[in-house]
């Protein structure tokens, strides 16, 4: 499970549906605008580094229409209701679902895992991040 608080550099073990955005929503508006699905099954695929100089080292995961029905309802609704995604390369056609490497540890090739809940993740003061709204996903 998430700690509510955590440094930025130092994430758990996440998959992410979108990338940062900007909202004058609250989270629980936020998470009201999260479609309700079951538990996501997500396998790993291959080993990638990303981000702009490829240093990122990541965990692609397999491809998953569940993951990608996700991402792309999640992203219509964030839109409607008036979210700024700046980085709109990693959206709908453009959206690559990974595991990146953390402190704590990574998915590896092959390694299955269970997605149980829908976090709605802040910045907070002194470079820390807070799980702002916990949607769970129930079967």
């Amino acid at each position: 499970m998430f700690p509510e608080r955590f440094p930025a550099a130092d994430w758990p073990l996440h998959v992410t549906i979108v990338p940062p955005f900007e909202t004058e929503l609250s989270a629980e508006s936020v998470a009201d605008l999260l479609p309700l699905v079951p538990p996501i099954p997500v396998a790993g695929a291959a080993r990638e580094r990303f981000g702009a100089h490829r240093t990122v080292p990541v965990t692609v995961l397999h491809d998953s229409a569940v993951l990608a029905d996700l991402h792309r309802v999640t992203v219509d609704a964030l839109e409607s209701a008036g979210a700024a995604i700046r980085d709109q390369r990693h959206l709908r056609d453009g959206f690559r679902p990974h595991v990146t490497d953390q402190r704590t540890g990574r998915l590896h090739p092959g390694e299955h895992a269970l997605l149980t809940e829908l976090s709605v993740v802040a910045r907070a003061p002194h470079s820390q991040r807070l799980i702002a709204a916990r949607v769970p996903l129930r079967p």
